[in-house]
């Protein structure tokens, strides 16, 4: 059916959408004509100029985002790096702070034990200075324990010559006494005197056996004594060299120590200038660790900002563009707005006529408890109106789809953003691969990113958003309301660049 063109201005008002081409305003004067011409134009440049404004804000938006991110992450990464450089000098520090407890315990034990050994070595040498005085001392005492003990040998020998002495005299007084006995009393007085001798002589060998043993007993004794002083002498000898191994030993321990104490002194120091320079270092890292974390939030806040501003000037440029689309011109976007109003009208129709013949009820229609389907990722999920969606409206999403290489989706989502079916491009089976499946296996998934909820949820009519995917390419989407017998039920997204 050919459509009748308005014969004037007033007329032409009362269209929705005002259309601006030529064939369909040239039954006006030339004069409205040359204006309406000059409206199209206007309109074109406004549209082109939106849509340009709101590619490079969606561009400046998708850059800025990730600049800030990264940023962020680089700040993040770096103040935790710099806590922990500041935790490590910390531990550190206090590591150093508890060697240095110790290693002063270590030096105080090590004087220690440098003074008793110094002391050992001096009382070592002082001990074998006695053993060598003492092993002297034992010398002369045996030698004159042996020259005693020569001495008490010759008395001996002596002594027997007196026994035998007296052994004679007591033979002789006793023959005197025999030759005086023999005479009468001429011989009395002489074997008196003889008697008496005979006496003295017994007397004295026996005082002679007397000494004689005790002098034996005592030689015998002066020899075990210089047996015995002789091995104390050698025992002492022994005792000596020992004592002088020891007190040369004791002489290396305390030289050995001292270097030792020495060398622990320089490095309890040392240890000490560390542990203060440590804390300086810790305390400019934890300026510099709170600076750089206050410097992250402030980028993180002027971010938040510039978004918040790019995000209002983004929504600007989407406002003009929507506020142009009330114009029909040659342009591709005049284009695409016919196209997304003929493929809600055809989808609208579609879905009541499958109310009104039964082929869905309005509660299957609006079957919102979703039945999440086991063992899928990206997670899909099933209504009562699933089945029918694939076999009926998807076919029609395709054919729009198809009528442009610059649409890259036609789109049929409930106002919760769940999409029955996809287009066919983008409805293949799962792999088991989530990354291939999110961009492949699209259908019966719930969209409510920002961008699908705004759509989804939108009931003020033609609705133009301009996003950057997550690959960085800008998209713009058209998207309008489906209302079903008073009541808002989706809406149509029409994505194209």
């Amino acid at each position: 059916m050919k459509t009748e063109r308005p014969q004037s201005l007033e007329a032409w008002l009362q269209q929705r959408p005002l259309d601006l081409r030529p064939e369909a305003i040239a039954a006006l004067p030339a004069a409205e004509q040359e204006l309406l011409g000059l409206q199209r134009s206007f309109t074109d440049k406004v549209t082109d100029a939106a849509t340009d404004v709101g590619y490079t804000l969606a561009r400046l938006r998708f850059n800025t985002k990730a600049t800030i991110a990264e940023t962020l992450r680089q700040r993040q990464a770096l103040v935790e790096a710099l806590r922990g450089v500041a935790q490590t000098l910390t531990q550190t520090a206090q590591n150093i702070d508890r060697v240095q407890i110790e290693t002063n315990a270590v030096e105080s034990d090590t004087d220690r034990i440098d003074h008793l050994a110094s002391e050992g070595a001096q009382r070592g040498a002082a001990i074998r200075a006695n053993f060598e005085t003492l092993v002297q001392a034992n010398a002369r005492n045996q030698r004159e324990i042996e020259a005693l003990r020569q001495q008490f040998s010759g008395m001996v020998k002596e002594m027997a010559v007196i026994r035998e002495i007296a052994q004679k005299t007591n033979l002789l007084a006793l023959n005197a006494n025999i030759e005086a006995a023999r005479v009468g009393d001429v011989g009395r007085g002489f074997a008196v005197v003889a008697e008496e001798i005979r006496k003295l002589a017994q007397t004295t060998e026996k005082s002679v056996v007397s000494i004689n043993s005790g002098v034996g007993t005592i030689d015998q004794r002066l020899t075990q004594i210089a047996e015995a002083t002789q091995r104390f002498t050698q025992g002492m000898s022994s005792s000596g060299e020992e004592v002088q191994v020891m007190s040369e030993q004791f002489g290396e321990i305390a030289s050995g120590v001292h270097g030792i104490a020495q060398r622990m002194h320089d490095v309890a120091a040392r240890l000490n200038a560390e542990a203060t320079q440590l804390r300086a270092l810790d305390g400019t890292f934890g300026q510099l660790t709170v600076e750089q974390k206050r410097q992250a939030e402030a980028a993180e806040q002027a971010g938040q900002r510039t978004g918040e501003a790019l995000d209002e000037a983004l929504n600007k440029a989407q406002r003009m563009f929507e506020a142009a689309t009330i114009f029909r011109t040659q342009s591709q976007v005049s284009a695409v707005v016919d196209d997304v109003l003929a493929a809600q009208a055809e989808l609208t129709a579609r879905l009541q006529r499958a109310l009104d013949e039964g082929e869905l009820s309005e509660a299957d229609l609006f079957d919102e408890d979703y039945q999440p389907v086991p063992n899928t990722n990206p997670q899909k999920y099933l209504t009562r109106f699933t089945a029918w969606f694939k076999r009926e409206i998807q076919p029609i999403e395709d054919r729009y789809l198809a009528k442009s290489d610059q649409y890259r989706y036609v789109l049929l989502v409930d106002r919760n953003g769940y999409a029955p079916a996809h287009n066919s491009v983008y409805d293949q089976p799962m792999t088991g691969d989530p990354k291939r499946d999110l961009l492949h296996s699209r259908s019966m998934r719930i969209f409510n990113d920002p961008v699908g909820a705004t759509a989804a949820k939108n009931q003020s009519g033609l609705l133009l958003q301009i996003y950057s995917r997550d690959t960085g390419e800008v998209m713009r989407e058209l998207s309008v309301p489906i209302h079903l017998r008073g009541r808002h039920w989706g809406a149509l997204r029409f994505a194209f660049v």
